[in-house]
């Protein structure tokens, strides 16, 4: 074997930094706004072209996207790559993941079946984390995602070593070529380009290919094909009703804000209010199924909150609540999902599944979804599940609503999922219409678990025989460390007011007091003033403490979507029209060095 052929599928996304909202009409301004390469697939290159200076070989990019894409591609060629190939026709506008998937497929095909496909690990606009799982399910070939990085290739047997890493363990994997694996942003620093490749880039040939050239069958592209459509987009709704006060009085200020924070402390234990069932909505025969994550045997958390959020839906459907577990002697998971909502559980046991292997969870999943049928299937938001999600939708031929925050159903049972866009500039509503099950996947952290309860239900158990699997791991090592602010029941939160570095000290010196740790806002993430994963918000950690403080937080929508499972908000910031002041409890316009100083003194040690 001679050299590696590899392709690089890559987006081409809007740059989040220069969308804005039109305050007359709430709608995303979008026009006037450059394309950009989607970040984290500029990863993906890199790792492509270290492999090419070490295997020999070619690196080809892929993309879809309008006729002007080119221009957004020819960075590729400046840090290197030999071939851009722009898919774009006027039949493809307005694809989901899953005609997408099915269109990159067909342009790989029609480039000739490479060694290696490699994406980006997720995709800024929409973080839905599906193409490259999805892509290998249309091309037939194995998928590793969540890759750190590809350690080495046997050019002889043509089987690579791969490390990935989700929540929970890091892993050595062996594969075949061809294989597809999404990159991590944690796996490289992409290069810069070079002069001669930006000199080169200008008259660089980009090869256009239309739905004839890919020879794509038209009833499986664009929207019409797309089984989820999107059915309303708006700004985020408006979650909370602020009581805002102005520091005129800073004895008065600082008594109002203990009052707000021992309330909210003291309540705590209160919050955890049973369940109130809706009224449905409608009538629905098939049941609402949760897939039930677990790692080493244990029910992971994740699971427990999506339970929570999937009963409502059941109950708005006046349907049954089923879980649906897939495992090897891990019948001990029945009774968890049975204590926090379930009203039936679906066990398929299969052999060598102890651990999460997508091969095999992907055909067990499959089986159980054709041989039962539920209405709905709802996914908790851990990156095995994620992945799982996207290849059973292209194995059972239907859609997947990524990213979930709200749910609703219609009154003819149609479930509605809102999602948010572009960094949580916008939300979108998305139906699935005409594909059953409906396949949702949600974000850790946003919904809550319902109360422990005594209920036993129905059991329905079954087996995947003789299950196949293309992967070998060959050695493993489970993640001790957990989430801190994940876990955090008080977080006082920092942005760009707390003006410099060392003024972060007095966000701990709060955070000591109540007992509570620190985050921060992407901005000060970004800039290293604070660890990376203290970051707050929909591209750092989505929180759910019972009281969260914001601390001259202006409220980027992306960091609002990371917050609102917070029990109680409390907001200071000199700008009264700080977009925090709208999604907050208690407010207060002021200077936080005036005012939290004061408060450490006298709100004493409430650490206990």
């Amino acid at each position: 074997m001679k050299g590696i052929n590899i392709v690089v599928s890559v987006k081409q996304v809007p740059d989040a930094d220069d969308l804005r909202i039109d305050p007359v009409t709430n709608n995303l301004v979008r026009e006037g706004v450059p394309a950009i390469i989607n970040p984290p697939d500029l990863h993906a290159i890199e790792e492509a072209l270290r492999l090419k200076e070490k295997y020999g070989g070619t690196v080809s990019i892929v993309s879809m996207g309008p006729p002007k894409g080119d221009i957004t591609l020819r960075e590729s060629v400046a840090m290197g790559a030999d071939n851009v190939y722009l898919v774009t026709d006027a039949a493809m506008v307005g694809s989901d993941t899953w005609a997408t998937s099915y269109t990159i497929s067909r342009s790989i095909e029609k480039i000739g079946k490479p060694d290696i496909i490699l994406f980006g690990r997720r995709a800024l606009d929409g973080e839905t984390q599906q193409v490259g799982p999805q892509t290998a399910m249309w091309l037939g070939i194995p998928e590793v995602a969540y890759t750190d990085k590809i350690i080495d290739i046997d050019m002889e047997t043509k089987i690579a070593r791969l490390q990935r890493t989700t929540e929970f363990d890091t892993e050595t994997v062996e594969v075949k070529m061809p294989f597809v694996a999404t990159i991590t942003e944690n796996s490289n620093s992409p290069r810069e380009a070079t002069l001669e490749g930006m000199i080169k880039s200008i008259t660089f040939p980009v090869t256009r290919y239309s739905k004839t050239d890919i020879n794509a069958d038209p009833k499986m592209i664009g929207l019409a094909a797309s089984p989820t459509k999107v059915i309303r987009v708006r700004p985020p709704p408006k979650m909370r009703n602020p009581e805002i006060i102005k520091n005129e009085d800073l004895n008065k200020t600082v008594d109002f804000l203990i009052s707000k924070i021992k309330g909210s402390l003291t309540g705590m234990k209160a919050m955890e209010e049973a369940y109130q069932k809706p009224e449905p909505v409608t009538k629905v025969e098939d049941s609402i199924w949760v897939y039930i994550d677990h790692f080493d045997g244990e029910l992971n958390k994740t699971s427990l909150e999506i339970l929570g959020a999937a009963r409502r839906v059941a109950d708005l459907m006046s349907t049954k609540l089923g879980a649906i577990i897939i495992g090897t002697g891990d019948e001990n998971l029945i009774d968890e999902a049975f204590k926090y909502g379930a009203d039936e559980a679906y066990y398929c046991e299969t052999d060598n599944a102890k651990r999460y292997d997508n091969d095999i969870y992907t055909q067990a999943l499959g089986m159980m979804i054709n041989k039962y049928k539920p209405n709905s299937l709802f996914f908790p938001g851990t990156y095995n599940s994620r992945e799982l999600a996207a290849t059973t939708a292209i194995k059972v031929n239907t859609g997947l609503i990524a990213d979930c925050i709200i749910f609703d159903v219609d009154e003819k049972g149609q479930l509605q999922a809102t999602r948010p866009d572009f960094g949580g500039k916008e939300t979108s509503t998305i139906i699935c219409p005409n594909n059953k099950p409906v396949m949702v996947t949600t974000r850790a952290g946003v919904f809550s678990a319902l109360p422990e309860r005594d209920f036993k239900g129905k059991v329905i158990k079954d087996k995947l025989e003789k299950p196949v699997s293309r992967f070998k791991i060959t050695d493993y090592k489970n993640i001790e460390k957990t989430n801190a602010l994940a876990a955090a029941q008080v977080v006082v939160g920092v942005g760009r007011g707390i003006v410099n570095k060392d003024n972060i000290k007095l966000a701990e010196d709060l955070a000591k007091k109540i007992g509570g740790i620190v985050g921060v806002s992407k901005p000060l993430a970004d800039s290293d003033w604070y660890p990376k994963d203290r970051q707050v918000g929909q591209t750092g950690t989505t929180i759910k403490p019972n009281l969260y403080i914001a601390m001259g937080i202006s409220g980027a929508i992306q960091h609002l979507v990371g917050i609102q499972g917070s029990k109680r908000i409390i907001a200071i910031n000199s700008d009264p029209d700080a977009q925090i002041f709208e999604n907050c409890d208690y407010g207060v316009v002021g200077d936080i060095f005036q005012i939290v100083p004061e408060l450490i003194k006298k709100i004493g040690d409430l650490n206990a």
